[in-house]
């Protein structure tokens, strides 16, 4: 039977219907994924503060005042009509003045180190601080376009054409300490008390909440100076070292099986709840005081008064163990970190620095220009300022799995988890987490108000309705956890790092595949390397790196380069074998 015209075209509108009804699935797919896995439609909203009446009537009460409890309190002095920030460092002089960024965080590991601060970073302190930018470039620091000058083994992976991401060169204790101005001159119903959180009490009305913070100011040593802060809501944001949410819920009976009852196959007991491993990194952090004299004559490409991150240097792991960063950090400062997992390395003169620089072993070397900018900065032996850190055991709290948690409980940043510092994504959680808190409260609160039949302008009452602590775990996990998985995944790629109890380092062995295909293909194709771009900065969805097109870019890579590898093994075998039997 032959095809008529008609039949011909009746099939070609099929094909296309089909192609069509494929693209519009896909793109609904993508935008979910989009809304549930980044923050990208939830900046909007940030800092659209509702009016005083609409509040949720109580307070929140944040535990911990860096980054992250800044972020939280941030947010939630938008929902709520008190908010409490307990922070055990003195941060605020005796006139209530935030204290210079040149007085040391004692609890702060990497308070003078160097930090790298990606594009999201940005947009969420943006979002919730309007003057922020201005407040930066007092200090000198720069916002401009973001340019991270990537290099796997020294060869570069190309930034996209055309970006136009913002981020901010500053260091971290002059971002934290602007942060912290901001916050305390923005929102007159955040209170800071300088104290301890001691523990937490079950509510007297509903028990599967938290009715009170205990702290005990500072300065005090008697029960008499401990007070109990009615809690509306409790975050968690003492950071890795004190990590001390788990040991108040427990105390208080929160996070424990009920009596009788069963730990389902999700589920975790309270104590139960963390997952750490030791990736064994050591880094040394160095500055250098340029001077204005020779600012010019720095052969930085682009020159110094534009410059951002200089040079970002990662090993192949088949080749080497060693990390490079070196960025402009402050008007008058460059800064240069390097580290690597088990290093062994830890130099300290600038001709230490020089010759671990030189023995990089990777495919490429480390650009001449980098030398010769040591060598005019280099005033003196040693550099102007150094410091030397052993990374901890990094960890994951898992409060997405513990049994009756709190519904009034959230906890972001190093609180959550702690990854390796060399991937720079710190102060990136803390915004993830910030901007997901706010989105979850505003979703919440919307809700009660419809259930109340509140108008906008009337008072809510003081407590969170109980789907809030399950509706956050739920986002914060999907938006978060691929940034323990994925570093942990190229921890594990070094034979030295201490895995996981009960895991080895064959975990993530085919990510670790994955992604050093990908690398490669980024290097010659500009589409695959803007959406691994945006990937890793925050700014696009971390499941695009799996769209049907990339992979089939990856696959045809691989058999392009693999294939000849394998006739040509198998064509040497074959001669030695003919060789072999004359």
């Amino acid at each position: 039977m032959s095809l008529t015209t008609l039949d011909l075209a009746y099939t070609a509108l099929a094909i296309v219907g089909l192609w069509i009804a494929f693209r519009a699935i896909g793109n609904l797919v993508h935008r979910r994924l989009v809304a549930r896995l980044t923050i990208i439609d939830d900046i909007p909203q940030l800092g659209n503060t509702t009016t005083g009446a609409s509040k949720v009537q109580g307070c929140a009460v944040i535990c911990g005042g860096s980054i992250s409890g800044l972020l939280a309190a941030r947010v939630c002095s938008d929902h709520f009509s008190e908010v409490v920030v307990v922070e055990p460092e003195a941060l605020f002089d005796s006139n209530g003045e935030v204290l210079p960024m040149d007085v040391r965080r004692k609890r702060i590991l990497q308070y003078t180190a160097l930090h790298g601060f990606q594009p999201i970073n940005l947009q969420v302190v943006r979002a919730l601080y309007p003057t922020f930018d201005e407040e930066v470039k007092a200090l000198g620091a720069r916002v401009q376009k973001t340019e991270y000058n990537t290099h796997v083994a020294g060869v570069q992976i190309p930034s996209p054409e055309g970006n136009t991401e913002e981020t901010v060169y500053i260091s971290r204790a002059a971002y934290e300490t602007v942060v912290r101005k901001l916050t305390k001159q923005s929102c007159s119903n955040i209170k800071f008390l300088n104290g301890m959180v001691l523990g937490v009490k079950p509510s007297a009305y509903d028990p599967s909440k938290i009715g009170s913070v205990q702290v005990r100011l500072n300065g005090s040593e008697n029960a008499a100076q401990t007070i109990n802060v009615p809690s509306a809501l409790l975050v968690d944001c003492t950071g890795h070292t004190l990590s001390a949410g788990p040991k108040w819920l427990e105390r208080a009976g929160f996070g424990v099986p009920l009596d009788g009852e069963e730990l389902g196959p999700d589920q975790l007991h309270i104590r139960d709840i963390r997952q750490s491993y030791d990736p064994k990194m050591q880094y040394t952090s160095h500055s250098f005081r340029v001077r204005p004299e020779i600012q010019e004559l720095l052969p930085i490409p682009g020159g110094y008064k534009r410059a951002g991150f200089l040079y970002s240097y990662f090993s192949d792991p088949r080749m080497d163990n060693k990390t490079v960063l070196l960025t402009w950090s402050d008007p008058d400062k460059l800064s240069l970190a390097i580290g690597g997992w088990d290093l062994q390395e830890r130099p300290k003169t600038v001709d230490d620095l020089k010759h671990f620089l030189r023995n990089l072993n990777g495919i490429e070397p480390v650009p001449e220009w980098i030398f010769e900018t040591l060598d005019l900065v280099a005033d003196d032996e040693v550099p102007d300022w150094a410091v030397d850190v052993r990374v901890p055991p990094l960890s994951y709290n898992r409060f997405d799995l513990a049994v009756n948690l709190p519904t009034n409980f959230a906890a972001i940043g190093d609180s959550v988890m702690r990854v390796n510092p060399s991937f720079g994504q710190g102060c990136a959680k803390a915004a993830l987490g910030a901007a997901t808190l706010d989105a979850v409260l505003r979703k919440i609160l919307f809700q009660q108000r419809k259930q109340q039949a509140c108008g906008d302008d009337e008072d809510l009452d003081g407590w969170l309705p109980s789907s809030f602590g399950p509706e956050f775990w739920n986002l914060h996990t999907a938006r978060t956890a691929s940034i323990w998985y994925s570093t942990k995944a190229m921890d594990y790629s070094y034979a030295s790092t201490i895995p996981v109890r009960g895991e080895d380092l064959s975990y993530g062995t085919f990510g670790r595949w994955y992604r050093d295909q990908l690398i490669e293909l980024c290097t010659r194709d500009k589409q695959v390397a803007e959406i691994a771009w945006r990937a890793n900065m925050f700014v696009g969805c971390p499941t695009d790196t799996f769209l049907p097109s990339v992979i089939a870019k990856v696959a045809k890579a691989w058999v392009r380069r693999e294939v000849p590898r394998f006739a040509w093994s198998q064509w040497e075998n074959a001669k030695k074998r003919f060789v072999s039997e004359l």
